[in-house]
């Protein structure tokens, strides 16, 4: 497709990242595809040509002078291309936004962001589908029932359904852009791994990455001891997988897998005696845990 579109926009760039600086002589759009944007001189569009390309794509337009330059700060600082925009001795920590729709309205979601956090967060738009938000360490922060507040109102409201990532506070030093690049890549692997939660942090993330890096030898283990022993049954791996999320609540667990107590006592004891794990012992229910995150990949 881009490289069709190059035969006719010789200017034709694409950028794998957002642009920090537009152009006023370009048109700059977002293909949420290919999580690419492209920048054409305006010159050679037309008006016909503008509205495909419009239809086609997300046009990033530029903001207001204030907001353009700190988010430009912000943006090259994350990027090791600038300095910090604050003291070095200060911290922050970046709470990733992701949205389902590709078409989010920057308005509606500025505007939700003042109600619920004034002035604590400074916010930064990085594509058709996604932002930061940006809060500095200070007495009160905010809390995971706070956040979660915040997209159960986006969802209400304006009828956006999103999902967030709530990093950790860290001096905004120059370690701090290798810092969120592993945030970053945490939270688009777990949004990719199409998990149930709305809500992601390190310590939710953890278990996964955990399994990537994982030999295949341990793997191995995993699957013989209890996989195949169980016959890859989903019904008991869930259980045992909320079970241990849980933390070895029954009620809780029972509940919401919508079942009696009884039932869910009956299903550890079958996974029990098949394996001979125990999985209400903490160490039993880690391995019968990570075994249930292989099943989850295949």
């Amino acid at each position: 497709m881009t490289n069709n579109l190059m035969t006719f926009f010789p200017s034709l760039q694409v950028l794998s990242e957002y642009p920090t600086e537009l152009n006023e002589d370009d048109y700059t759009f977002h293909n949420p595809q290919s999580h690419t944007w492209i920048s054409i001189r305006k010159t050679e569009v037309t008006n016909r040509e503008y509205g495909l390309l419009s239809s086609i794509y997300t046009e990033i337009k530029s903001r207001t002078a204030v907001n353009d330059l700190t988010s430009t700060k912000w943006l090259n600082f994350l990027k090791s291309a600038g300095p910090s925009p604050l003291n070095e001795a200060e911290s922050v920590r970046i709470i990733q936004l992701y949205f389902k729709e590709n078409n989010i309205n920057e308005a509606d979601i500025t505007e939700a962001c003042r109600a619920f956090f004034g002035d604590s967060m400074q916010l930064l738009f990085i594509s058709s589908q996604s932002a930061y938000l940006i809060e500095k360490q200070t007495t009160y922060l905010c809390t995971v029932e706070d956040f979660s507040s915040f997209i159960a109102a986006l969802e209400s409201d304006f009828y956006s359904k999103a999902r967030l990532y709530i990093g950790k506070f860290q001096p905004v030093n120059s370690h701090f852009p290798q810092h969120f690049s592993t945030e970053k890549d945490w939270f688009l692997n777990s949004i990719e791994r199409h998990r149930a939660e709305r809500i992601y942090t390190m310590e939710n993330s953890f278990p996964f990455h955990l399994i990537q890096e994982m030999s295949e030898d341990m793997k191995h283990v995993l699957v013989k001891e209890i996989l195949i022993p169980i016959d890859y049954d989903l019904e008991l791996l869930q259980t045992v997988q909320l079970f241990f999320e849980n933390g070895f609540n029954a009620s809780i667990t029972a509940k919401k897998l919508h079942i009696h107590r009884n039932t869910l006592q009956y299903r550890l004891a079958k996974f029990h005696n098949i394996t001979g794990i125990p999985v209400r012992q903490f160490d039993g229910a880690l391995v019968a845990y990570c075994a249930s995150l292989i099943a989850e990949k295949h």
